[in-house]
């Protein structure tokens, strides 16, 4: 770590919240699993949405293509088949539950903490411009970074991990985000330190990440031994 770290930045979804609680939701009506089935099924998810993602970014195929394949290829990876109107109603409710989060506690507590030391928070998150900011706005998140701090994909014209819309934030430090891809990867080719917030037991064989961390309690202690009580760099 560098001397005098203060700047933080965050990914959103899978960070900043807990994106596999409005996925279960949408899931359960149409095919309800167990949970580990579950976990496994969203990691699926995950992949096949950041294939199609960048499918759409190439206008390859449409948003709404892309809403409608990804829960139908992640399912078929797992033997499960949904008919196109199952997928429609599995996307209009997830879309539903992505509107009604909200932060942990440990979240909250960490923002707090950031704040009170006078560390630049901002964040980059990959998506719609317009639904990406109804998600920041749920979880209250300009209570704690600036509108200037926040980089939407679309909004801007750059996706991760391209390492361009790191170097638009502008002074490079830490990053915190759950992608190996899309945050650890992205943000290290820009020369940023990388906190990667492995959740799911992802398995990488290079290891950019400078840190790992399993959940947001370890993410907490590892972020507490960052800085000492005047908001200096411990390191």
């Amino acid at each position: 770590m560098r001397e005098g770290l203060k700047h933080i930045c965050f990914d959103l979804d899978d960070t900043l919240y807990e994106q596999i609680a409005p996925f279960k939701e949408a899931l359960y009506p149409i095919h309800k699993v167990s949970k580990e089935k579950l976990r496994e099924i969203y990691k699926s998810f995950r992949i096949r949405s950041n294939e199609l993602f960048f499918r759409h970014q190439n206008k390859e195929i449409s948003f709404e293509a892309m809403q409608i394949g990804r829960i139908q290829q992640a399912l078929n990876d797992h033997g499960i088949l949904i008919r196109e109107e199952e997928a429609v109603g599995f996307q209009a409710a997830y879309q539903k539950g992505q509107y009604e989060i909200s932060l942990s506690d440990t979240l909250v507590e960490i923002l707090n903490y950031l704040k009170s030391r006078d560390v630049r928070i901002s964040l980059i998150t990959n998506g719609p411009y317009e639904h990406q900011l109804k998600k920041i706005r749920s979880l209250g998140l300009e209570k704690w970074i600036e509108e200037k701090d926040m980089f939407i994909s679309s909004a801007v014209g750059i996706s991760k991990p391209d390492e361009r819309i790191f170097h638009m934030v502008g002074e490079s430090g830490l990053y915190v985000g759950d992608s190996y891809e899309n945050d650890v990867i992205g943000a290290k080719k820009a020369g940023w330190e990388v906190i990667w917030l492995n959740k799911y037991g992802q398995q990488e064989s290079d290891q950019y990440a400078d840190f790992t961390v399993r959940d947001e309690r370890e993410l907490q202690s590892l972020l507490l031994n960052f800085f000492d009580f005047d908001g200096s760099c411990m390191c």
